[in-house]
């Protein structure tokens, strides 16, 4: 039976957590990001800012970016916290596993000629989002989950698809798009450096 006091701890454990999920959800930053993730995975941010800065524009390129360093901020949070159930911790190494796969992924399409598969792509990318749903349903707001959804719904968006990674109509020399050639070593050097384990958030 817990006293008044272990009850009082509890709950203000809880408070505690819930003030940090939303003063760094408010601070949302790169920055910010930083301290839930390592700089090599940083700079895949940073790309992939620049890429859909030109692809889309510079103000839904800021929202992208927010609401995926939203997203790893939270389950940041959740993990230290300890907040993940035994299942939930296995779904985020998972998670993980499947990430580094989706990064080898997109480094074969820079890497072989011709083998780009939007289809494959996209299977690999619904199974990141769904994982991530799963995970944080029973702790975070439908508000999270909406960011979450808004992120894979436009990576998952053909045409921003075809702008990485085919050519430009005007350049027959090429079989992918010059983002592909920015966006492409950084995560190869990302995935091939690091334990698929820890390649995502820090613990």
């Amino acid at each position: 039976m817990v006293d008044e006091n272990g009850a009082s701890c509890v709950k203000s454990h809880s408070l505690g957590i819930r003030i940090q999920k939303k003063i760094l959800g408010k601070m949302a930053s790169r920055s910010v990001a930083r301290h839930f993730i390592d700089d090599d995975a940083g700079k895949i941010l940073d790309a992939l800012y620049a890429f859909l800065k030109e692809a889309k524009s510079e103000v839904e390129a800021k929202k992208l970016i927010k609401c995926i360093i939203k997203i790893i901020i939270k389950l940041g949070i959740l993990y230290s916290n300890e907040k993940l159930s035994p299942n939930e911790k296995q779904l985020l190494k998972q998670m993980i596993r499947n990430f580094s796969k989706l990064i080898m992924t997109l480094v074969t399409f820079w890497e072989v000629a011709f083998s780009y598969d939007e289809q494959h792509l996209v299977t690999q990318l619904r199974a990141v989002e769904n994982t991530i749903i799963t995970i944080i349903t029973p702790h975070l707001t439908s508000k999270s989950e909406r960011r979450v959804r808004f992120v894979f719904t436009t990576m998952t968006d053909s045409v921003l698809l075809g702008t990485l990674f085919r050519p430009p109509p005007e350049d027959t020399t090429r079989f992918h798009s010059p983002y592909l050639d920015v966006l492409a070593p950084i995560l190869r050097d990302y995935v091939f450096g690091k334990d698929p384990e820890t390649c995502s958030l820090q613990h």
